[in-house]
């Protein structure tokens, strides 16, 4: 791990886009993105992550058409276009199934619809909410130079035809990238022609660092790999801050981080988010770093706080980090309020008495899990009939997952869980714990995970799932002692 690296599977929804360069540059390698695409539809007609999310399939199913209709390659794409259009008919409207959208679905579904339409693609109309859609575009506040200093940037690809007026916007990154987004940035490098050749050299080197042919959902993804990694194998006990790699990963966080306002997911991303200044306050609190929880001030709202300005939908997941957080300032003159709020917010979603989601994974076990994590001492009355859960949806290979199979990451985010529930309130049967972990030693070897996090469609950060189950088995270790 390091500044400006990342280790992110590919994405159709992405690929596709890069997919598009091919006729405009056919010197560069992106007809690999087009093959890519051709190798990767499922057999069902649709692209998109092996977990069935629907608001996946339909972006990534429907950028994926346009792009081999783009390219025009002869029968076997028409025949892969006919597959997609007859899965976004039959599939499309199961979309409400989803508990989360994926990242700015409402704009990117419009535009994308738009787009097919103009291609004679037959695809189903537009699911767009024009609601949601004006209160996103109400962040630029009439002035379209402020999109690189918003969360809109990150989904340029969907808002481009609401700035065309406004001539070519320079907002490309120092290296080539738009928003860290590859996608963001193919359709960037589409508008500005010979004027993109920065954007141009960073596809080529997204695509050469993923050595499959397609590209990743965010490159670099840094900050966010660094924090969270570290903070994984934190988790399980693994690591120490004055081990000399460890001081180097804090180093580079604590050189990104900005007093009263935290820190951003990339290298190459200007807006500050909660979810990530969480984890990483908290690790540059136990490396021993002079930081305040001060910067919990600025997302805090009446009633909850919020991961981006602008925020559409709250994030139960960056409550709880801020709530773990919050635990390393505990003589700040505003815990308290803060605990209290966090707690009232998980009183009020437990109510109705359903799993709790989040918007940034799509498995209520790891939201499930965190909470368990982080709330212990704060709201255990709520937490017991989780645990209960947890302990009856074991299933029978041992492991853990919401979407009719175990998997690995799923699993050990459990374990965590239940180690921490054994360990400060009551004993877990000894058995589930020996499954858990079984399941667990079989699978340490795989390196195909589902992609089970939320972005504009679904991905699988390695280094975080791999990290996650070595803490998982290094507790453990120690449970066995």
């Amino acid at each position: 791990m390091g500044e400006g690296i990342s280790h992110t599977t590919s994405n159709a929804y992405d690929t596709s886009w890069v997919a598009r360069l091919s006729l405009d540059y056919p010197s560069h390698n992106f007809g690999e993105a087009a093959n890519w695409l051709r190798r990767n539809q499922n057999a069902d007609g649709s692209w998109g992550g092996s977990i069935l999310h629907y608001h996946d399939r339909f972006v990534s199913t429907l950028s994926s058409i346009i792009a081999l209709k783009m390219l025009g390659h002869g029968y076997d794409d028409a025949h892969r276009i006919a597959l997609g259009e007859a899965y976004l008919w039959h599939e499309g409207n199961r979309i409400s199934h989803d508990s989360h959208d994926t990242i700015a679905f409402p704009l990117v579904a419009l535009a994308l619809v738009k787009e097919a339409e103009k291609l004679g693609l037959d695809v189903p109309p537009s699911i767009g909410d024009v609601e949601h859609i004006e209160k996103k575009l109400n962040m630029l506040s009439g002035n379209p130079e402020r999109v690189r200093h918003t969360s809109l940037i990150f989904s340029y690809e969907a808002i481009r035809m609401y700035l065309m007026d406004n001539g070519r916007l320079n907002i490309a990154e120092a290296n080539g990238s738009v928003g860290a987004s590859p996608s963001a940035t193919a359709a960037y490098a589409l508008d500005h022609g010979n004027d993109a050749a920065a954007s141009i050299r960073y596809l080529d080197e997204v695509m050469h660092k993923q050595g499959d042919g397609g590209v990743a959902f965010i490159d670099p993804f840094d900050v966010f790999e660094i924090a969270w990694g570290l903070n994984h194998l934190f988790m399980g006990n693994l690591i120490e801050p004055d081990m000399p790699e460890v001081r180097r990963l804090l180093d580079i966080l604590w050189k990104k981080w900005v007093q009263g306002k935290g820190i951003t997911f990339s290298s190459h991303f200007h807006v500050y988010d909660l979810d990530d200044s969480a984890v990483i306050f908290k690790l540059l609190k136990w490396g021993g770093y002079p930081v305040t929880a001060d910067f919990l001030d600025y997302y805090e709202e009446e009633n909850h706080f919020r991961c981006y300005p602008g925020e559409i939908g709250l994030s139960l997941s960056v409550n709880v980090r801020a709530l773990d957080a919050i635990q390393y300032a505990s003589n700040h003159p505003k815990f308290e309020g803060w605990a209290d709020k966090i707690v009232a917010l998980l009183r009020h979603s437990d109510l109705k008495g359903n799993l709790w989601f989040d918007k940034w994974h799509v498995s209520p076990y790891y939201l499930t899990a965190i909470t368990i994590l982080s709330a212990l001492g704060f709201a255990d009355e709520l937490l017991v009939s989780r645990v209960k859960w947890i302990l009856k949806t074991q299933h029978r290979d041992g492991g853990w997952g919401y979407y009719r199979q175990s998997t690995a990451e799923e699993t050990a985010y459990v374990l965590l869980a239940l180690f921490h529930w054994d360990e400060h309130v009551e004993r877990i049967d000894p058995e589930i714990i020996h499954n858990g972990a079984g399941y667990l030693l079989e699978h340490i070897n795989d390196r195909q995970y589902p992609e089970l996090w939320i972005g504009k469609s679904l991905y699988t950060p390695r280094f975080l799932v791999e990290a996650v189950m070595l803490s998982a088995l290094n507790q453990y270790t120690r449970y066995c002692v």
